[in-house]
């Protein structure tokens, strides 16, 4: 029988169950894991942003043929659709179906979720840290739970559990505003680019320097009102503004250290190896770079545009090092295929968008084509509905 969840008048059909496993002799059931099965597959990893499920969610005829082939996927066990804490605080801005979306989103990742975007720049930047006062080299060792935990390579079925956190009213204005203040300096400072001379080489060591910046000044400020009495600095202050005193808290240990390392760190090739930095420098870098040969010569008018550009570095900063393919909205799509940037070369991310539908049909295609025997046999050990039909044919379950 198939499992559907009907979200916002959208049906979401999950064919796969949960490994289920077999009876012993004495009737106990014994869950099979694909590990017992000595499959080694690990899945592919897919960010699709919040264009993507807005479309699939109105079931826009190609985001609903893409998500047709991705629940296939997922329940071949060869792709996973994280989601992330970018798209919760996202649904709770968005007034029209907010709620219907993040559940759509939650149900057709299956569970599976990315750590939010604080901790994954934290868990970078210590890690770069350590690694420099080792001196060791500067080159960043990605691995994937800086972002994922293990889990999201198990075998499972469509069925998750979430909780809900209810946001106010007020607290949603809040964050509108925030986000209404961050569009209109970024308005007003596009002139400035539009004239600047810089390269864009010159403009990332800028960017790099100015994160720097405001992760020590986030410190200093949450420092200075604590040593004032203003104890609701530990509740109300950014949460980036933990990072510098847990890198103070790291040379608590070393007490040769001086507190200057700090300081050098944030202007080392370390620092800018962090993937999250190096990646958000980059994407502002071209996107200055386009101002300044032209690009939105009436800010107000392509304001659409650059609002979606300011608020999706963060995810794809954050996320698309840990990603094999991430689906953006088109502006974001073409600066991450920019040379300069090079998410893929250096990433081995593919960035697709609605100007790509059919290399990413192609993308999807070739990760089912790619399924080895092994897998679609252990499959239908651990998922007794899949028999293979054709075994030659390597996809040929009965789904």
């Amino acid at each position: 029988m198939q499992a559907i969840d009907v979200i916002g008048g959208r049906q979401l059909r999950f064919r796969g169950q949960p490994a289920v496993g077999i009876l012993n002799q004495e009737g106990v059931l014994l869950q099979i894991t694909k590990e017992m099965l000595g499959v080694k597959t690990r899945k592919k990893i897919l960010y699709l942003d919040q264009l993507f499920w807005s479309l699939a969610l109105r079931e826009e005829s190609k985001a609903d043929e893409a998500l047709r082939r991705i629940e296939k996927l997922l329940d071949l066990q060869l792709l996973a659709i994280p989601y992330s804490s970018i798209h919760q605080q996202e649904t709770q801005l968005w007034a029209e179906r907010g709620a219907d979306l993040l559940a759509f989103i939650r149900t057709a990742s299956r569970g599976h979720k990315f750590e939010p975007t604080y901790r994954v720049e934290r868990t970078q930047i210590l890690k770069a840290f350590q690694s420099f006062l080792d001196n060791a080299s500067p080159a960043y060792l990605k691995e994937q739970h800086d972002a994922l935990p293990g889990s999201v390579h198990e075998w499972g079925g469509a069925f998750s559990v979430s909780v809900d956190c209810t946001i106010s009213a007020a607290e949603i204005n809040r964050r509108r505003g925030f986000k209404q203040k961050a569009i209109n300096k970024l308005e007003k400072t596009l002139p400035e680019w539009r004239t600047s001379k810089g390269t864009f080489e010159e403009d990332v060591k800028l960017e790099l320097r100015d994160s720097a910046r405001i992760l020590t000044d986030h410190y200093a400020h949450k420092t200075a009102r604590i040593l004032a009495g203003d104890i609701s600095a530990l509740s109300d202050s950014p949460i980036d503004a933990d990072i510098v005193g847990d890198m103070a808290y790291v040379l608590h240990f070393t007490p040769s250290v001086p507190l200057t390392k700090i300081g050098e760190f944030f202007n080392s090739e370390h620092f800018a190896g962090v993937p999250s930095q190096q990646l958000s420098a980059r994407l502002f870098a071209a996107f200055k770079k386009r101002v300044r040969e032209g690009m939105f010569p009436n800010p107000r008018k392509a304001r659409d545009k650059y609002e979606g550009f300011l608020f999706d570095v963060e995810h794809v900063a954050t996320y698309a090092p840990y990603c094999d393919a991430f689906f953006a909205d088109r502006f974001m799509a073409d600066v991450m295929n920019d040379k300069k940037v090079a998410v893929e070369p250096t990433f081995s991310c593919k960035a697709f968008s609605t100007a790509h539908w059919q290399q990413f049909f192609r993308w999807l295609d070739e990760i089912e084509s790619g399924m080895t025997v092994e897998h679609a046999d252990a499959l239908g050990w651990a998922y007794p509905k899949y028999r293979v039909k054709n075994l030659s044919s390597q996809s040929g379950l009965a789904l």
